[in-house]
């Protein structure tokens, strides 16, 4: 199997198969970082589009410092606030509640669904480097190191947002939603 080194040289040789190969090794990788900074899988597969355009177009760029996947990710990243920036910018539909309710009668999939909704609101309300920080280890699967080359940051200070992400992520888990009922004692 060609390493990514090699596959992207390829694709600077103007090889469209090897682009192809790159974009599926890392495309599930990279969708889950966006959805997990987004929240919305329509916003998510947005982000990972622009991606791989600007991994396409800039190519000729990466000059090996680090390795590929951190080079890719950052530019994921960068892909996900951007479509964010987009989104703030655009008026919300007011249909965008129902769009969101599910028509099955599973209560396990209602939960589910009330559940990633609630995963995606709490991600959403953490200062950003927290929540970008949680996303690339938590979600991503990045190690530390890779996350402070990504990030700019030092090492101990990823280590100290991914941790205080983590409480706070948490402790905005069990507040309740103004739209999801009390879970008090009747």
């Amino acid at each position: 199997m060609e390493s990514d080194l090699e596959l992207l040289e390829r694709c600077r040789a103007g090889d469209q198969g090897a682009f192809t190969q790159l974009m599926r090794r890392h495309e599930q990788q990279v969708f889950a970082i966006a959805f997990r900074t987004l929240g919305d899988r329509n916003d998510a597969a947005d982000a990972v589009q622009d991606t791989f355009i600007n991994v396409f177009r800039r190519s000729g760029s990466f000059r090996g410092d680090s390795a590929f996947s951190t080079w890719l990710y950052r530019i994921a990243i960068n892909a996900s606030k951007d479509v964010l920036r987009r989104k703030l910018r655009a008026p919300v539909p007011q249909e965008q509640d129902e769009a969101h309710e599910t028509e099955s009668g599973d209560p396990e999939i209602g939960e589910t669904v009330a559940t990633h909704s609630d995963l995606a609101a709490a991600l959403a309300k953490l200062p950003e480097d927290y929540r970008e920080a949680v996303v690339m280890f938590d979600i991503g699967g990045i190690p530390y190191d890779e996350i402070a080359t990504i990030t700019g940051a030092a090492l101990g200070t990823v280590k100290s947002r991914i941790s205080r992400g983590r409480w706070r992520l948490a402790e905005l888990m069990e507040q309740p939603t103004p739209s999801s009922p009390s879970k008090e004692k009747t």
